[in-house]
């Protein structure tokens, strides 16, 4: 996971579909951006359905799980073989990583959204393209994990922003919610390339490389011992038990510990949604011009930030994922990861097999005049839904 220190005041970026842009935007994608991933082969499935009911003019949010950086840019492609004039919802994060970058993604139809608090106008962009009946793409699990396996629990926004436009349609428009599953494989010459990986990950803390050790107990042996830097530099000392349970204390510990500081909000209830709400209130101290902090308030709050992330480390990594099943793509999945907390991004050795299945839409307006969802408070009920779909998908791509 990418570490965000930043306390720059956000500026919401709308879309600004460009006709003339995007077929280079799409060539660019393909010809630049899936190669950097290694995407060597793109497979696609259930898309001509979809195709159908975005002819209609109905609102479609498709939603698919978030377990690699590639993501978007598959969906990109996917939706450029289909036809489909699909608008993207992305973390503020990536429009301020340059101003041509930025130009380039609102030209695509991207806008973006604050994660960290109520971002009304991503909210109110996101009803009115879908309105319009111009599909989005949502992810609803909000970060990237690296295990595509396992959802991580999903955040109900995505379900929210359809069933208020599902309200709103007019006669005849329906709102659909589609779960698409995405995984990537890797070829078997993945695997000649751990050894070097591991031994600079290694190397990075000040450990002597193993390359003779079996490369699962070579995993194991670096990821405890990332976790047990990360125990002394936040709790003083390494912790004890088990993987998991050392993983699970270190979050709920630092969580606490800067709720305890900052308050709480009784509406955050996983790690992820507590990390989001201590990050919102923190950077909203940072940016306040009324009450602007003193140097020392100010590292303070930072150092609070870095607590946060740290706790969504933690929460990001499954204890037993790799053991369960140690396959070929859970080894590259968990290097990568490692990687990516060590030294900023993941490597990319080796071609990638990237599958994007779309599953059988949902159709929100019919469920909410059968009764099946509450016109009121229905949002967590769908979210549990899709998160079924996504699970029933997963398993069998």
């Amino acid at each position: 996971m990418r570490r965000l220190r930043n306390d720059l005041p956000y500026t919401f970026r709308p879309p600004l579909w460009r006709s003339w842009f995007r077929p280079l935007g799409l060539w660019a994608n393909r010809r630049i951006l899936l190669k950097k991933y290694r995407i060597g082969q793109l497979e696609n499935e259930g898309f001509d359905e979809l195709g159908k009911l975005v002819s209609q003019g109905d609102a479609v949010i498709l939603a698919p799980n978030h377990a690699d950086h590639a993501d978007p840019h598959v969906m990109l492609e996917v939706g450029g073989r289909h036809h489909l004039p699909l608008h993207f919802m992305a973390a503020r994060e990536v429009f301020e990583i340059s101003k041509r970058g930025a130009w380039a993604l609102q030209s695509m139809g991207i806008f973006s959204v604050d994660r960290d608090g109520p971002d009304l106008s991503a909210i109110k962009t996101a009803m009115g393209l879908l309105q319009q009946g111009k599909p989005l793409v949502m992810y609803p699990e909000g970060e990237i994990y690296h295990h595509h396996e396992r959802l991580d629990p999903l955040h109900e926004g995505v379900a929210s922003i359809l069933l208020k436009v599902a309200a709103k349609l007019p006669e005849g428009k329906r709102a659909w919610l589609v779960p698409i599953g995405m995984r990537f494989r890797h070829g078997p010459e993945v695997e000649a390339t751990f050894n070097e990986r591991l031994s600079r990950l290694e190397d990075r803390i000040g450990w002597t490389p193993r390359p003779a050790m079996p490369v699962d107990d070579r995993i194991l042996r670096l990821g405890s011992g990332v976790l047990a830097l990360k125990e002394t530099e936040f709790l003083g000392k390494a912790g004890t038990g088990s993987l998991q349970e050392r993983l699970d204390y270190l979050c709920s510990t630092l969580l606490a510990e800067v709720e305890g500081r900052r308050g709480s909000d009784p509406r955050a209830v996983t790690p992820p949604e507590r990390v989001r709400a201590q990050r919102y209130r923190i950077r909203k101290c940072l940016l306040d011009e009324k009450n602007v902090p003193t140097e020392k308030q100010r590292i303070e709050l930072l150092d609070d930030l870095d607590r946060v992330f740290a706790a969504l480390q933690a929460h990001s990594y499954i204890g037993d994922y790799l053991l369960e099943n140690p396959t070929l793509d859970r080894h590259a999945e968990t290097v990568m990861k490692l990687e990516e907390d060590l030294f900023g991004f993941p490597e990319y050795p080796t071609s990638r097999v990237a599958r994007v299945v779309a599953g059988e839409a949902l159709n929100v307006s019919q469920m909410l005049a059968d009764g099946e969802l509450p016109a009121k408070g229905g949002a967590g009920i769908l979210t549990t839904t899709l998160e079924e779909k996504l699970n029933q998908i997963l398993s069998k791509i």
